[in-house]
């Protein structure tokens, strides 16, 4: 593993990171909620199986930063997912760690409700 992967991985987590909290803040959405993060793991795996339309409207809306933390939850998992097959495990802020154990926990969920 390079120095260049390490640090690029590094730095890409802080970034995705800052944006989701401030995303959360905006949603006025508790991180250290366990409830609260289950409840939105589960939405954001629902908006990636569902076909929901996303981005319909051009004005600020809570139903836009909701569509816009699901993205970035997405480009999260993806992150982890490159980072690991590198062998690089990449850590987040709290509240990418909180997000990470609910989604986590909401795919169990899934995967022994089939």
């Amino acid at each position: 593993m390079s120095e260049f992967d390490l640090k690029y991985y590094d730095e890409e987590a802080s970034k995705l990171a800052l944006e989701i909290e401030r995303k959360l803040v905006i949603l006025g959405l508790d991180w250290q909620s366990d409830s609260t993060m289950r409840t939105l793991a589960s939405e954001a795996l629902e908006v990636n199986h569902s076909g929901r339309q996303i981005g319909s409207g051009a004005e600020f809306s809570q139903d836009q930063a909701y569509e816009e933390l699901y993205g970035l939850i997405g480009l999260m998992n993806k992150l982890m997912g490159e980072a690991a097959a590198k062998g690089v495990s990449v850590h987040g802020n709290d509240a990418w760690k909180a997000i990470a154990r609910a989604l986590w926990a909401q795919k169990e969920v899934r995967d022994t409700s089939v």
